[in-house]
């Protein structure tokens, strides 16, 4: 009798559904963590580290940004390992360490060294999320229906940034600065159990035939007669449609979370919203995400990514007009303080409608060509 046991429970552990929403909640939370603390940067700034209030914006800007450095450095090193280790899983529960301490420095910082380690940390945390994260939805799903199940995942992502400036913004005005951070805690504990139920699937190995039992008795051949796998860089560079892809996700993601450093700040200044107004503005933004995305993936299974991406990114052009035009004083119509909002918040529902359709591309082009590494750019500007 073998020495060997399946795991308790390893058929729905490992089955595709359980992976790919464990990875949904895991997107959840790290997205959650990544827009938490935007609508209570202004009160942990001028209340916890007692800077100047004409300082807030330089530094919120600057907290966002040192995300982004972490992950641009980190990303391409996660996904290069990724490719390289025996199991997904082991990198995403490591990360969960990172994640922790991270969030446990920004919550407890007391001085802007802190609080910005606690943001690189929850950083190269996030960054393993989504490349070893949505390559392990990738690996779990059939090709023809990637779309579909991205569209899935990104429901969930839309909801970690829906709920996480939301919350932060209504419990800090009505439970205080260490009743908002118990919220987090409890969104870790729910994914590390998750991440710690989920059984890797590992793909059959092929059946042995007589030609393979014959040659595993020869010497092995040397290591320069075997065949190289695909190189990220090359494939960028060799691929038109997978360059274009990335530099589309690339200028997705970086209007997406330009949001994050400018609407807070703005809607304050331009009218005099309060923190759980901002919560409200963003989730505008992003509840129609919930509903849209399921259909953008199931539009790109069908029709492919090129037509949906480009009307997606003309419609979300003529958004970001309105939304500058929307309160300022310059516009005709438009500066009053009733047409401002109202104009600003349709244009936060209209942007967060068009934007699943030109989200995600890169993750669908760059499956196909080279695993592991295709969702560096997810991360490298958040």
């Amino acid at each position: 009798m073998g020495t060997d046991s399946p795991a308790t429970g390893a058929s729905w552990r490992s089955s595709r559904y359980f992976v790919i929403g464990t990875m949904c909640i895991a997107l959840f939370a790290e997205l959650f963590l990544y827009g938490f603390i935007v609508p209570i940067l202004g009160y942990m700034f001028e209340q916890r580290l007692h800077r100047a209030p004409s300082e807030t914006q330089n530094l919120t800007s600057a907290i966002l940004a040192v995300h982004g450095y972490a992950s641009v450095l980190a990303g391409p090193l996660i996904g290069h390992f990724a490719d390289k280790a025996p199991t997904r899983k082991t990198p995403l529960v490591l990360s969960l360490a990172g994640c922790i301490a991270g969030t446990v420095l920004v919550a407890c910082a007391r001085s802007l060294p802190a609080l910005f380690l606690g943001r690189v940390l929850q950083s190269i945390a996030g960054a393993v999320v989504w490349i070893v994260g949505l390559a392990t939805v990738a690996d779990a799903v059939p090709r023809d229906r990637l779309g579909t199940a991205m569209g899935v995942v990104m429901t969930f992502a839309n909801a970690g940034t829906i709920s996480g400036p939301m919350v932060s913004g209504l419990l800090l005005e009505w439970a205080g600065y260490w009743a908002t951070w118990s919220v987090p805690l409890v969104v870790l504990g729910v994914d590390i159990v998750l991440r710690m139920l989920m059984v890797e699937r590992v793909a059959p190995s092929p059946p042995a035939t007589p030609s393979a039992e014959t040659t595993a008795l020869l010497d092995p051949p040397p290591p320069e007669t075997e065949a190289a796998g695909p190189n990220f860089w090359t494939t960028i560079l060799r691929h038109r449609r997978v360059a274009v892809a990335l530099a589309a996700q690339v200028t997705n993601v970086s209007v997406s979370v330009s949001f994050h450093a400018t609407l807070p700040l703005h809607v304050r200044a331009a009218f005099g919203w309060s923190p759980v107004l901002v919560g409200a503005a963003f989730t505008c933004l992003t509840v129609p995400g919930l509903v849209i995305s399921p259909f953008a993936g199931w539009l790109r299974d069908r029709v492919g990514v090129r037509v949906p991406t480009t009307v997606a990114f003309v419609l979300q052009g003529v958004v970001l007009v309105l939304l500058g035009a929307a309160g300022n004083e310059r516009v005709p119509g438009l500066g009053g303080v009733r047409a401002g909002p109202a104009l600003y918040t349709a244009a936060l529902v209209g942007f967060g409608i068009v934007r699943p359709f030109s989200s995600g591309v890169a993750s669908i082009e760059v499956t196909g060509e080279c695993a592991g590494v295709f969702l560096v750019v997810d991360v490298e500007v958040r």
